[in-house]
Formats: C-alpha cells, structure tokens, sequence
C-alpha cells in the first residue's frame, strides 16, 4: 500500500477509535479475497480443460458404415493377398482370348483381344 493511503487510514482509524489490530485484521481479509479472486480465475479454467479431455478419453467413436453392415458369418480382415503365377492368372479367364506381355521396367500387362472382354474383366483402380 502507498504511504499516503496507509496515513490516510491510520488517520481515520485513530479518528474514530478504531485500534492498529482492526486495520491489520480488514488488510488480511482484503488479502485473502484478492487472493481466493485470482485463484477461481485460474482453477474454472483448468478444470474445463480436464473435464474436456476426460470426455473426450472416454467418448467412444460411433462405429463406421463398414461395421456396422458387416455380416456376423464374414471374417473381419480380409486374408493376405498372395502372388499368382504367370499360369494361374491366366487360368483365371478361361474361353478368353488374353495375354500376357512383359514391359521393359519389368511390370507385367495383361492384355485382352476383345474389348468387350477388357471391359467385362478389367476395372480401373
């Protein structure tokens, strides 16, 4: 507290009887108020924060589309792809004119002579 303020104080409190102790008594009052002040702005914050990431932590995510439409008697992953051989894909379209042609970076092309066929068989990812 500024001097003069304090002055003023003792002044009055000498005018009107009061004692050394009520002015230390009312101070320390006006100290904890200012300090419970400065407390609640700080906690009500904090405890919105923590209330927010508690809910946030224990809200469960709403299951997707997938599943949810899955049936029971389907396996939940679908298994490992595997490699086929140079046979066995081409085994996969019988009574289907197909070939299959190596390219220089070493990719394979499986090639359909009827576009009928390429567009029956062939889907673009």
């Amino acid at each position: 507290m500024k001097p003069e303020k304090e002055r003023l104080l003792y002044d009055l409190a000498a005018a009107e009887g009061r004692s050394e102790a009520t002015l230390l008594a009312a101070a320390g009052i006006l100290r904890r108020r200012r300090h419970w002040r400065r407390l609640r702005q700080m906690i009500v914050p904090l405890i919105l924060v923590v209330a927010t990431t508690l809910l946030v932590k224990t809200h469960k995510r709403p299951q997707t589309l997938a599943q949810v439409s899955r049936p029971a008697n389907l396996p939940a992953a679908a298994p490992q792809a595997r490699e086929l051989t140079d046979e066995q894909l081409l085994s996969l379209f019988p009574n289907t004119p197909v070939g299959l042609a190596t390219l220089p970076n070493g990719k394979k092309l499986l090639l359909f002579l009827r576009p009928a066929d390429a567009a029956k068989y062939a889907t673009r990812l």
